[in-house]
This record gives structure tokens, sequence and C-alpha cells, in this order.
């Protein structure tokens, strides 16, 4: 990467959340609705979709000037969707992400074009105070260092029950800590906490890596947020402990209906979770698609080489194909498609002009192989 933006991020997220002040949590959070699954193909909004990203290009201020981390991104989540965006590092996924949630700091980061709208509000133009009361209690993200979203001063359970408290009191309704306690406990037991009332008195520092990740994923779902971003979410977490957290999400989606987008460079992890993918490379989406259809019949190049990555724990499996070359430098970008110089099927067009996002089935794809204007 060429900027370290996660500490930019957490505190920035931890200054602006209206329920995080001085250690603890303010008063304030939206009610939850519950969201119809549903799916999407295009960037623009309909009376369905929860969010939408038009045409949105950022640029990042560099010692050697301007650099641009994404390029005329568009896509559409609906809502109680699980959409993945996967790539790998540099191809601007957290930047992505952390557009939506309004935690680009400005600078470095400057939003050169497009729209972030929500539930029919364009977010980027919003001013502050609006954008607080949007996020935590409406948007939230999991960052991939799960310990920057907890305070450490503060136990676990003191940061988990304030939660609770500041909902009750948002709602005026009458706070009563044991009920709120056996809630927080039950929500770490669904979270494959073991001894939950032991992790209540510890201090986030400790616990386990994905302990906190989990912790972290709790203080998210007690917002209730109609939209839950993580990034990163199995990092650092063993085989065992992803697939209870994989199990534990897709409970979340489906008896809570929370829309959820997984920032991952997994291709399999997304494929499991996800109900469509958008492939992304130097800034820009490659591929959009039915999950399961992206891993089994990928369309462009680039993807293709990213299924050929993945490991089928089969003995007789050909052997793994790692994408040749190195990810792109976005300081010195190629000519024509972007990819063209680890690409197995390049042709002259590709060096020359770059191709757009076409419809191809019921995906979307950017390549010249799929291009009616090159055949």
């Amino acid at each position: 990467m060429i900027f370290d933006i996660s500490n930019i991020a957490r505190n920035k997220f931890l200054r602006s959340l209206p329920c995080v002040r001085n250690g603890g949590l303010d008063k304030t959070r939206s009610k939850f609705m519950s969201l119809v699954s549903q799916n999407s193909e295009l960037g623009e909004h309909d009376s369905q979709t929860l969010l939408s990203v038009n045409h949105l290009t950022v640029d990042y201020v560099s010692l050697d000037g301007h650099v641009r981390v994404l390029n005329d991104v568009s896509l559409a989540v609906k809502s109680g969707e699980v959409v993945g965006i996967v790539g790998e590092s540099g191809s601007g996924k957290t930047t992505l992400g952390l557009a939506i949630l309004g935690l680009l700091d400005t600078p470095p980061a400057t939003i050169r074009t497009g729209e972030i709208v929500f539930e029919g509000k364009n977010l980027l133009k919003l001013s502050q105070n609006e954008l607080a009361q949007i996020r935590g209690a409406q948007m939230s993200i999991v960052l991939q260092e799960s310990v920057e979203a907890l305070n450490p001063v503060y136990k676990v359970g003191f940061q988990l029950l304030e939660a609770f408290e500041a909902i009750s009191k948002h709602e005026k309704t009458r706070y009563d800590p044991t009920n709120a306690r056996n809630q927080v406990l039950k929500l770490l037991e669904e979270l494959c906490i073991s001894q939950p009332e032991a992790v209540l008195e510890k201090y986030p520092h400790e616990l386990s890596g994905g302990m906190r990740k989990r912790v972290a994923i709790a203080m998210a779902i007690i917002q209730r947020p109609k939209l839950l971003v993580l990034d990163e979410p199995t990092t650092g977490l063993d085989a065992y402990v992803q697939s209870r957290l994989l199990k534990l999400l897709k409970q979340l989606n489906q008896k809570y209906k929370v829309t959820m987008i997984i920032i991952t460079h997994d291709l399999p992890l997304a494929t499991n979770i996800c109900d469509r993918i958008y492939v992304m490379y130097a800034g820009r989406i490659l591929e959009e698609g039915d999950a399961k259809r992206v891993l089994k019949l990928p369309l462009h190049p680039y993807t293709k080489a990213l299924v050929s990555a993945v490991p089928t724990g089969f003995e007789d499996a050909p052997p793994l194909q790692v994408p040749p070359g190195e990810p792109p430098d976005l300081k010195r970008l190629p000519n024509g498609c972007k990819f063209n110089p680890r690409c197995p099927n390049k042709m002259k067009i590709c060096e020359e002009k770059e191709p757009q996002l076409v419809q191809h089935g019921r995906g979307l794809v950017r390549c010249w192989l799929y291009d009616d204007k090159n055949t």
C-alpha cells in the first residue's frame, strides 16, 4: 500500500462516532430495521438498493504528486445482501470501504468525482454532524486491526454494556442492567466465545486476536447497523475460528437481515459467504457476478488467475498457478488494460486502450475478450 491509512481511519472513526466519547458511549442510535434480501448488478440507486457507489474516483497525495487509488468505481448493494470486494493488496478495496463510511482523511485523500448514496442520501454532500448521525447507528465498520476498535483502558464488559445503555436512553426506555448483561452474554455465546462472564472482566489486550475480533463484531451488532462493512474479518484467525466466525456472519445475515460488505483477498472465503462478488485491480472493478459463478466460471483473466491460485486440498489437483508478475505500481500504471503486463491473453488492443465494464451474461467484466467492439 502507498499509505498506511489504518490508524488514520481508526482515529477518525472513533472521533466521529456519536457513540464514542472519552472512552464511553454516547446516547444515540437508530432503531433496527429488518431488511429484505435482494440482488443487484448495477451501481444506480433504486427503491430496493441500500447503498450505491457511482463513478467514484479517489486520489491520494504523495511526494510524487497525486496517485489515483480508485478510478470510476461503481457498485450497488441491496438490503439483506452480502457483497464481497476481492483483490490483492493495493487494489483499492480498503480505500473503497473507508470511503463508504466517510473515513478517508482529506488530505491525503481527495474524492475527485462520484457519489455514495445510502438510503437515497448522497453521503458526500452531508456535513460531518449529519454523517455522525448515520455512522455507527446505521452504518458501521469492523477494521482489520480489531484491537483498534476497542478502548484499551476500559474493560470489555463496560464498553458493551454502555452500548445497551445508550440504546435505552436514545429510545427512551428503562435501562435494565441485569437484562443488558444477559443479552451481552448471550451475544458473546453466539459469537462462539467461551466463558463470556470472564471475558467481560478483561481488558482488550488480555484477549487473543480472535477474541478481540469477535468482541469488535459484537460491538457493531449491538449498534445494529443496517450496513456492516468488515475489512479482512478472518485475518489472523486459525481455520477453526474462521469457520465459526463465517457461520456466525451467515446467521446474522439470515436472522437479522444485516446487509454486509466483506473486504478480503481470499476468494474462497468470499464465495463461502457472499451473494455477489466484485473483483478489484489497480483501483478498478474488473468483474462482478454471482459468487459461485465467479469461482466456478471466472471471466476476467485476473479472476481466473486468482482462482488458479486457490488450493483445492485434493492430491490429484493440478499445481497451483500464482498470478504472474507483480501487483501494479499505482504511480506508474501501464497504458490500456492495467492487467495487460501480467495477462496470458494479451492482445494488441489491450496495450492501447482500456476496456469498459460491459455486461456479459448476468455479470459484468472489463476485458476486450468480451467486448463487441473488439469483434
